[in-house]
């Protein structure tokens, strides 16, 4: 089990928890002009917990006012070009990001919300071993 955070002052950063069966929930907010990308505040945070993580969740939603989702808005781009929902959540920045940590094995949970290219909810899990 644990924490970590790592929020900047003007509230860009990420927040992440692991509980004790090994699953990892956690948001980024970086974005554009961001002094530290995304990808660098993920890797600190999978450092931070090291083995303890088994399984990655994604729970991947609309904000409250609408805002972006970028994995979310990924699914949805490519769906809504041809994709499988199973191809395009393997594409988006966490499972990318994930594969670099031997975290392959990418499985959409529970039914999505939406159609193809109109997706507002998906929820997977990412763990490790082979790529599906």
């Amino acid at each position: 089990m644990g924490e970590f955070k790592l929020l900047l002052p003007d509230g860009r950063g990420i927040m992440a928890s692991v509980d004790q069966e090994g699953i990892l929930a956690f948001v980024v907010v970086a974005g554009k002009g961001c002094p530290i990308r995304g990808t660098e505040m993920f890797d600190l945070m999978m450092r931070a917990f090291g083995p303890r993580v088994r399984t990655i969740a994604g729970v991947w939603r609309r904000g409250s006012q609408g805002q972006p989702s970028t994995n979310l808005d990924e699914v949805n781009k490519l769906t809504a070009s041809g994709f499988s929902l199973e191809e395009a959540v393997c594409r988006t920045w966490t499972a990318t990001r994930a594969v670099r940590w031997g975290f392959t094995s990418v499985t959409a949970v529970g039914l999505p919300e939406g159609l193809p290219g109109a997706f507002s909810k998906i929820d997977v899990l990412i763990e490790q071993g082979t790529a599906s």
